[in-house]
């Protein structure tokens, strides 16, 4: 029989991350938030709470995580304690057997200096142990199954206060409404010029504001590696990520920007069926990780190519040197950025047709919103468009690789949820007036009834409706006569084959044209709606010029 190590085991993990990093409508907070949420097990409990007990010297940076040294067990041969895993936002750490159990100390070392040093953040964990097979490095996978369980029940039954109380009778900070305690003194939460003006905002807001700039060098010293690494035939040295929302490229007249937000199909079946030790867990995150930098890093090539040929033209209004994209997280598998409104649907197929090229299929939901709009609720709208997205992968069945898409534009007010919207707002009287989600890996399809929901045909439509098949506005005519009956969408088709105007010629979409732009189906639906909208965001000539850099 093999012989297996038994190891005291922690597992943590980082909650609320979302709220965390998308509170408040100042980028320069967003963009600190998620540099710290990145870096948090790395500088706070590994360089911070670990090195500090167990010291420096018996606890290596590069013998607990490091790429260079994937092949090598740490657990199999330590004096008291390694970092057997980082990544998705957990952390597991392994202990050698000892009389002393060393983890509450840890737990408390580590919460402790996130009050004090990361206020705001909150985290989870776990206690339990992990056997090992000393010959074959595998691990139970039921023993890992356990310890997540036990870090879900506890963060279900445990809510940690991480913020100075709010009492009624203290400033509130107008960032994320929690006491203002923070004297900004040296303007670094605002970062505007003009008469300096001394504000206070919550803790949590300042240290936030305080690591903006830190984490958009980081942020370019990563891609400048990688353009260098890969050779690219373009440079990010002379560019910079932008710090506010209005530096996106927001035209005149079309002040609206997208929250993207990315995420890969399966992730967690695939990292049970593909990783037998924690080696292997180490080695696959790593992996995805470099591949979905990879492409996102293409991605920016393709930009600065666009902007050096003038590209966008009136797409985009850009500060000089200042790239129209903002990365949030581009951690392993998942990634959120920000861009301007009239790319964003660009952007994230390319994106997305980058990262299947690269083995990870994913699925995409872009929520276009006012620049004014309170940008946790439209990250929150982005992740149930994701969601959308995903449920159309899954009614493929699990041996179907797709990748998904779902967008919604947002022109003010309106219902907190997605289901909401699309109830109110994209229900007619004969059927669904959204058509997606939309497919963006299935140009190779031979039935039309499997490609008609092929992001490609979305943008032939729109750009058809832009070239003028219909006069432009017959096109806003057109949108609310499909929302109403049968009789009402024959008199107006009627009109305009007197006006030699026509619907566009979408060859998947023949069925619809038939029936008065609707699908003769149990659940009817109509494909019109979403070019109608998505026409004031879409500009025929740099969607050419985009794709022609393919």
């Amino acid at each position: 029989m093999a012989e297996k190590k038994i190891f005291p085991a922690l597992l943590f993990d980082t909650r609320s991350i979302q709220r965390y990093i998308y509170s408040g409508n100042r980028l320069r907070t967003n963009i600190g938030a998620s540099f710290i949420v990145d870096r948090l097990f790395e500088d706070m409990l590994i360089k911070g709470v670990l090195k500090d007990m167990f010291g420096a010297d018996s606890f290596p940076s590069d013998d607990v995580w490091d790429s260079s040294r994937d092949m090598i067990e740490p657990w199999a041969n330590f004096h008291e304690c390694c970092v057997a895993y980082v990544g998705g936002g957990n952390a597991m750490l392994l202990f050698a057997p000892s009389e002393i159990d060393r983890r509450v100390e840890v737990v408390e070392r580590f919460t402790r200096k996130l009050l004090v040093e990361r206020p705001g953040l909150r985290v989870g964990v776990a206690f339990g142990e992990l056997s090992i097979d000393l010959e074959t490095q595998s691990l139970d996978q039921d023993e890992i199954d356990q310890l997540y369980a036990t870090l879900k029940r506890n963060q279900n039954n445990v809510f940690p206060a991480v913020n100075v109380p709010y009492t009624g009778l203290t400033l509130s900070c107008d960032v994320n409404g929690e006491a203002a305690n923070f004297c900004d003194a040296r303007n670094i939460v605002r970062q505007e010029s003009g008469e300096h003006q001394i504000r206070f905002y919550s803790q949590e807001v300042g240290v936030k504001a305080h690591f903006a700039d830190d984490a958009n060098r980081d942020l370019k010293r990563r891609f400048k590696n990688i353009f260098e690494r890969k050779q690219f035939d373009a440079a990010i040295g002379d560019y910079d990520f932008p710090t506010q929302f209005d530096q996106l490229g927001q035209i005149e007249g079309n002040d609206y920007f997208a929250i993207v937000h990315v995420d890969g199909n399966n992730m967690g079946k695939r990292f049970r069926d593909e990783c037998k030790t924690l080696t292997d867990r180490r080695k696959l995150s790593r992996e995805i990780k470099r591949k979905t930098e990879g492409a996102f890093a293409q991605l920016l090539v393709r930009i600065i190519k666009m902007i050096e040929r003038n590209g966008f033209k009136d797409a985009i209004d850009l500060n000089e040197n200042v790239l129209p994209i903002r990365p949030l997280i581009i951690g392993g598998d998942d990634i959120t950025f920000v861009c301007p409104a009239t790319t964003a649907l660009m952007f994230t197929t390319t994106l997305m047709e980058l990262m299947n090229g690269s083995g990870i299929d994913c699925c995409g939901g872009v929520a276009i919103i006012p620049t004014a709009y309170p940008f946790f609720r439209g990250y929150t709208l982005t992740e149930q468009l994701c969601d959308a997205a995903k449920k159309s992968m899954r009614r493929l069945g699990d041996g179907v690789r797709s990748n998904w898409l779902d967008f919604a534009i947002l022109h003010g007010e309106q219902a907190p949820t997605l289901e909401q919207i699309r109830e109110r707002e994209y229900r007619g009287a004969r059927g669904d007036m959204h058509f997606g989600p939309y497919r963006v890996d299935n140009r190779d399809a031979t039935s039309s009834a499997v490609r008609r929901h092929n992001i490609e045909n979305l943008f032939e439509c729109t750009r058809q409706f832009k070239s003028g098949s219909i006069a432009n506005n017959k096109v806003k005519e057109m949108r609310a006569v499909l929302q109403h009956g049968r009789d009402e969408a024959q008199r107006f088709f009627q009109q305009l084959t007197y006006q030699d105007q026509h619907l566009p010629t979408i060859d998947d979409w023949s069925d619809y044209a038939i029936d008065l732009g609707w699908s003769n189906e149990r659940e009817p639906r109509t494909p019109y709606i979403d070019a109608i909208e998505l026409a004031d965001f879409y500009f025929t000539e740099v969607v050419e010029q985009w794709q022609s850099l393919t």
